[in-house]
């Protein structure tokens, strides 16, 4: 529990998110838990801002930025490392937006149920809380075994702690300054995406003891529905447009592809982005075609509701729940307060809502899925099966899955944070201030002083036939001995599966792949034990698989990346295969046959990436992959 009194703490601008280790209910099996990678050893960091220690102030832990100065860093008062504009600050940069990314992702336990004051001697309990205004409060005792590493207070804009507070958890600014009062004791991190750090005149500021232990969701090789597996590589994109500018306002975090095939694209210079932007190139070609042919597929997509009101969601408590469903408004419609998404535990449940106009949500709309529903399977249509409809979204919103404009603008307002896309077949896309991603992806850097006796890039897994197939990859290896894959259903009782040599030592990339043909559950564990020559052992993130049935994609390629050789499994008949090419990014063919090939040796060829077509009589199959010999 957490004991809040009268001292003053304030939260500026928009809305807070307030977590203590949750309890809490997931629409999504947790498979890890908040990782701060590199960011560990740090006591404050910011990605564009000046950081000051202010006199008398003792800080303890390491300080860094992207972009701005230091002020008062000097012994004794003091202790660690400065870090500027360099490949630590540029990593704690992208690592923080992940970080940021998982804590918002979080189920809300009280959504806006609790005043925006919080103290006055009382004991709140153990969960996700949201409030939407700006807060005041301060944190004194923390009891019944809570720890401070396991308390966060997120919010869009400013924190500012009054003077002589005392402080467990992590203060953490979206957009805005992390300020502590004279004499303020901290017992946590200050963070900001983008906004000055100060310890003030007499404070006292230490990383918090022990490791985050709040469980999180990440997606691994889940896929969509069949009847909305209709992307193709838009699958990586998160902001993408036909025809059309794509344009950002402020600083924004984005996880994904994003590109246009035919405009420019402005205003992400000071945003974060991971992954590529593409302006006409041979991937926003093939975007091009696979956005034409998806928005054709989902219109395919028989109706089932005809009957719903043109407005989805509520402004009443606990909003509105739909089950799934393909819904049709004929003509404009719109989306406020909360929509609930009920998968009613079926995992390939679908939502697509198609709109003859333009759609908008209003701002602060909050969209929840549960019981197995999934961002993947959810589709907004703007202008279906008309000239145009755009889509607009207001600022605050919360939102999940794909947004898809028919010859029209998709516009998010500030702050927006979507698990999805915002998809344009032709019309500008444009974000504010966003937070837009497609995979809440785990931090795997390793913490400043650390040295770990090996360096893991991926552990994965995916469909083979019906077996399957883990893939791993180390960067360097130091006495490394073996490693043991362990198989779980239920994330407490584990079993040996099989123990796989490793490289000893080794400064260069290493791949590994096993099938386990013997998994037969509808959902199992795995985790990755890696063992030294001396016996010690480390374990890995756990990843969750689902079992591979009938019904698993027909094209399947490993590994990923290519070293040399290529190996395909195509599950559909082959004797139906018409062509099997291989494109690069400049759209030129590297690889033609007219039969079916297991395996492709790539001898001599660039680092690069490629897209493998199998073509068929009935249909081509699309993977893409990466060279790296």
């Amino acid at each position: 529990m957490k004991k809040i009194t009268n001292a003053k703490m304030s939260w500026l601008l928009l809305s807070i998110i307030l977590v203590i280790f949750p309890n809490t209910s997931f629409s999504q099996t947790p498979n890890g838990t908040v990782n701060l990678g590199i960011l560990e050893s740090f006591e404050g960091y910011t990605g564009a801002g000046a950081i000051t220690n202010a006199a008398g102030a003792t800080w303890t832990g390491d300080a860094g930025t992207n972009i701005g100065a230091f002020s008062g860093f000097d012994a004794p008062s003091f202790i660690g490392n400065t870090y500027s504009a360099d490949a630590v600050t540029a990593q704690c940069r992208l690592d923080l937006l992940r970080v940021y990314i998982h804590l918002n992702d979080l189920f809300v336990d009280y959504p806006a149920t609790h005043a925006p004051a919080f103290g006055a001697g009382e004991t709140i309990t153990p969960g996700v809380y949201s409030i939407p205004s700006a807060g005041s409060g301060a944190v004194l005792n923390l009891t019944g075994g809570t720890q401070s590493c396991n308390v966060f207070f997120i919010a869009q804009g400013e924190i500012s702690v009054a003077a002589n507070a005392n402080i467990k958890g992590t203060l953490f600014a979206k957009i805005g300054a992390v300020g502590l009062g004279a004499g303020t004791v901290l017992e946590g991190r200050m963070l900001s995406l983008e906004g000055a750090i100060t310890a003030g005149i007499g404070a006292t500021v230490n990383r918090p003891p022990g490791t985050c232990t709040i469980q999180i969701f990440y997606e691994n090789s889940a896929s969509p529905a069949a009847a909305v597996d209709v992307l193709g590589v838009l699958s990586d994109y998160v902001l993408y447009t036909n025809l059309g500018a794509l344009s950002n306002t402020s600083t924004s975090g984005i996880n994904g592809e994003v590109g246009t095939n035919s405009g420019i694209v402005s205003g992400f210079a000071s945003s974060i982005v991971i992954k590529d932007i593409h302006t006409t190139d041979a991937s926003t070609a093939q975007a091009n075609i696979d956005l034409d042919d998806a928005y054709n597929s989902l219109m395919a997509i028989p109706n089932t509701v005809t009957s719903h009101p043109a407005v989805f969601g509520s402004v009443a408590p606990g909003g509105e729940t739909i089950n799934a469903g393909v819904y049709f408004i004929n003509g404009a419609g719109s989306l406020l307060g909360t929509l609930v998404l009920n998968g009613q535990n079926d995992p390939d449940a679908i939502f697509v809502f198609k709109f003859a106009g333009a759609f908008s949500v209003a701002a602060q709309a909050k969209m929840i899925l549960i019981n197995g529903a999934r961002r993947y399977n959810v589709f907004f249509i703007g202008g279906a099966g008309v000239a145009t409809g755009a889509i607009s979204i207001g600022a605050g919103a919360t939102l999940k899955g794909t947004f898809l404009s028919h010859g029209g603008a998709v516009g998010s307002g500030a702050s927006t944070f979507l698990a999805g896309r915002q998809l344009s077949t032709g019309g500008l896309v444009s974000t504010y201030s966003g937070i837009i991603y497609n995979n809440p992806e785990k931090v795997t850097s390793t913490p400043i002083g650390v040295v770990l006796p090996i360096e893991l890039l991926s552990f994965t897994n995916k469909c083979n036939n019906q077996n399957i197939e883990l893939n791993w990859r180390t960067a360097t290896e130091i006495d490394n001995d073996y490693f043991s894959i362990e198989r779980s259903i239920d994330v407490i009782n584990w079993e040996l599966v099989t123990k796989v040599d490793g490289a000893g030592n080794s400064p260069s990339i290493n791949t590994y792949s096993y099938i386990d043909v013997s998994q037969y559950h509808d959902i199992s564990y795995y985790r990755l034990k890696q063992t030294d020559f001396d016996g010690e052992f480390n374990n890995s993130a756990i990843i969750t698989t689902e079992k591979c049935g009938e019904d698993i994609i027909e094209l399947a390629i490993y590994p990923n990346p290519v070293i040399e050789t290529l190996n395909l499994s195509y599950k559909g008949d082959k004797s139906q295969i018409l062509s099997t090419l291989i494109y690069n990014l400049l759209g030129e063919i590297v690889y033609y046959s007219e039969f079916y090939q297991s395996k492709i040796v790539f001898e001599n060829k660039l680092n690069d990436v490629y897209f493998i077509h199998v073509n068929t009589t009935s249909k081509n199959s699309i993977e893409k992959f990466i060279v790296v010999n």
